[in-house]
């Protein structure tokens, strides 16, 4: 049997910081357990390869049920199952979201979660190479850079040149005090001294060397359940299952679940917290019913538009998305609900195979009001939850991707893209002209951004999973500390955020208990 002071559950890009945090200056024991293995494969190194990794040996490879609003398609939903977590498969934007996202959390329950109260956790975590602003974090564990002041690809200022045409702003970085506009990515990578660029994931930013004389971690071990005392009070540790073998691990403090928003209800469900009725459905003891667990699931929907170039595509050196859009469906919104992505790829593989001189618009819906679930699809605690993100049910929602569609093209047919493009449109395509063609195409060819959150909602309302201090309603010893938590999406991609929810919730933890 081993006892720690506290286990932390995957080292992904939470359970990353988590760990550090937990174990660094403390003297507390820590132990973290990862599904995945430890040897981080080369391409998730080089910041250009990052579409190499989905559906690898490193991505869990999950897929929804069948989607009414996608005409009946499941989509791919790939998670990282390696140390460092879906940091080493996602697109490496360090975005954190508007600052009213955060006050928006605080306004509707989760009070010490406005932007003022989270702004020196998101500066804790950054490196930022330019200081843009007084906002910006220098001297934290994450390397971030300025995509146009490196060896940016020549038509990433293209498609800045376009959106100023078209009369966006100008946005000098979307985590300063203007999100609305054009402009360049910060980005997580490292500059080398060789002249290349490597990934600055979670595991390389916070885990540099994984055995600290008390922060212990065991690989490819999966967690099957929570361990309770006594009266079903209080979680005293975990039951794992590592090469064929059941384990378990004790935690004198408490356990942190930073399993992501797949997983992390996924262990509370198998461990007997959630709704009662599931729990009885699949044979599970009802611990504590606990009706939001796995409900409330949403992400970011895109889609895409490819053109094809007059001229042969270079390969590029940083993260094939270098520069951005952040604009808004509604004038009358006071924050920008669409975000355009400039990749210069064909973002669609079968197209790519034949059109390998394209570049393309990813358009991200960021405040999506359609709402899925998580749940058990076995009783069996390694099976994969079924996943539900009842993505386009609500029809504003489609509304606002047909409007994303219309902008993409309205982009490419500027005066800037019609010195690089030919005139020919890959995706949607001369076919999809009218309202009813857009329509079609969204349902079509809509999918996940790979933004998941809110399953295991923070807030004081009766669907709640977490309160504001990140503790498991009705149980001690508990906590959730991952992208599961966020009670709405952020604008713009979540790593970032997902990074300052750890920072601060293992700043909680410490202070709870004195460290």
């Amino acid at each position: 049997m081993s006892t720690y002071d506290f286990i932390v559950i995957g080292s992904g890009s939470a359970g990353s910081v988590m760990a550090r945090r937990l174990a660094e200056n403390t003297g507390a024991n820590v132990l973290v357990l990862e599904a995945g293995g430890a040897e981080i494969p080369a391409n998730a190194v080089n910041p250009s390869m990052w579409f190499t990794l989905l559906g690898s040996d490193i991505d869990w490879g999950y897929s929804t049920i069948p989607q009414p609003g996608l005409n009946g398609r499941s989509t791919y939903e790939p998670r990282g199952k390696v140390v460092g977590g879906s940091s080493q498969l996602y697109l490496m934007m360090h975005i954190r979201g508007h600052a009213e996202d955060f006050n928006n959390w605080a306004y509707n329950g989760c009070p010490g979660w406005g932007f003022e109260d989270v702004l020196p956790y998101f500066k804790m975590a950054e490196n930022q190479e330019d200081k843009t602003s007084d906002l910006a974090g220098q001297g934290g564990q994450v390397s971030v850079i300025n995509a146009g002041k490196h060896d940016y690809h020549p038509l990433s200022p293209v498609f800045i040149e376009a959106c100023l045409e078209l009369g966006y702003p100008y946005t000098e970085d979307f985590n300063g005090p203007q999100m609305e506009g054009a402009g360049w990515h910060h980005i997580d990578v490292k500059p080398e001294a060789d002249g290349t660029y490597t990934r600055s994931s979670a595991a390389v930013a916070y885990l540099p060397e994984y055995e600290w004389d008390n922060l212990h971690f065991e690989f490819n071990a999966q967690v099957t359940r929570l361990l309770f005392d006594g009266r079903r009070q209080r979680v005293i540790g975990v039951e794992y299952m590592q090469e064929d073998q059941v384990k378990r691990a004790y935690a004198d403090l408490e356990t942190v679940i930073c399993a992501g928003a797949l997983e992390s209800p996924h262990v509370l469900l198998n461990s007997g917290i959630g709704p009662a009725a599931q729990l009885r459905e699949f044979g599970k003891p009802v611990i504590v019913d606990l009706p939001g667990v796995g409900e409330n699931f949403h992400n970011h929907v895109l889609t895409g538009l490819i053109a094809e170039t007059k001229d042969p595509v270079t390969p590029g050196k940083l993260n094939t998305s270098e520069a951005a859009l952040f604009c808004k469906s509604d004038p009358s919104y006071t924050v920008p609900d669409l975000q355009f992505n400039f990749v210069h790829l064909p973002f669609d593989i079968i197209i790519g195979q034949d059109n390998p001189n394209s570049v393309s618009l990813i358009p991200g819906l960021q405040r999506p009001l359609s709402r899925g679930w998580v749940r058990l699809g076995s009783s069996d605690p390694l099976q994969k939850p079924l996943l539900n993100p009842n993505y386009l049910a609500v029809d504003h929602d489609v509304e606002r991707m047909i409007r994303m569609v219309e902008i993409g093209r309205e982009i490419f047919a500027s005066k800037a893209f019609s010195k690089v493009l030919s005139g020919r449109e890959l995706l949607p395509g001369p076919e999809y002209q009218t309202d009813d063609d857009l329509l079609r195409f969204v349902r079509e060819r809509c999918d996940s951004y790979h933004h998941q959150v809110g399953s295991c909602k923070m807030g004081q309302d009766e669907m709640a999973v977490v309160d504001p201090q990140l503790r498991v309603h009705g149980i001690d010893g508990l906590r959730v500390a991952d992208a599961s938590v966020m009670p709405t999406i952020v604008t713009g991609n979540i790593h970032t955020a997902i990074l300052m929810i750890a920072e601060k919730g293992a700043d909680m933890i410490k202070k709870a208990h004195g460290l």
